[in-house]
């Protein structure tokens, strides 16, 4: 019975990863621009820009009978581009609000199990646990393990908190199992 025990509780070590870091703004910025770049998600959700010049060239082509070409076409870019400036400006600002609500736990600890992942700031405050279907995917870059549901919402775990290259390795299992990669 004791060895039956001994090995539930080396399984259950095995499914737990912990991580000791504290966020940084780079963190956060590089899990928005891998995702929107490099990411199949990212990458279609960007097909919308293309879209947008196709309608505005449509527009300028029905206004231009009515207020002349130069002036629509130069409405129009200016319009283009000031929804794209908007668009970046926003998901910018909604990474920044992130990164200052994981920074606000100073030294943070995720642990990572197969019911979810609780993250505990250096105060002994606790986000909570997530169970992992609040995040359908992940990402890896050199530097990071990100959890998403959308282009507008992260969670980021540095590797650098990691202890050892197995946490990595078991990390990466547990996100498999429970999520999917994009």
């Amino acid at each position: 019975m004791k060895r039956d025990q001994a090995g539930q509780a080396e399984s259950a070590a095995s499914d737990t990863v912990l991580f000791d870091y504290l966020p940084t703004v780079a963190d956060y910025d590089q899990a928005r621009k891998w995702f929107s770049l490099r990411t199949r998600h990212g990458l279609t959700g960007g097909l919308w820009l293309p879209a947008l010049f196709g309608a505005a060239i449509l527009a300028t082509r029905a206004l231009s009978w009515h207020f002349g070409a130069a002036r629509t076409i130069s409405v129009s870019v200016i319009g283009v581009s000031a929804l794209f400036y908007a668009r970046q400006r926003v998901r910018r600002t909604r990474t920044r609000t992130q990164y200052e609500e994981h920074a606000a736990l100073g030294n943070c600890r995720t642990t990572l199990t197969t019911d979810g992942l609780t993250t505990t700031g250096s105060s002994g405050e606790s986000s909570g646990t997530t169970s992992w279907n609040i995040y359908p995917w992940w990402f890896e870059t050199p530097d990071l393990f990100v959890l998403t549901g959308s282009a507008e919402y992260f969670f980021v775990v540095p590797k650098r908190g990691a202890r050892s290259p197995e946490d990595l390795v078991r990390a990466r299992a547990l996100f498999t199992r429970h999520l999917r990669r994009v």
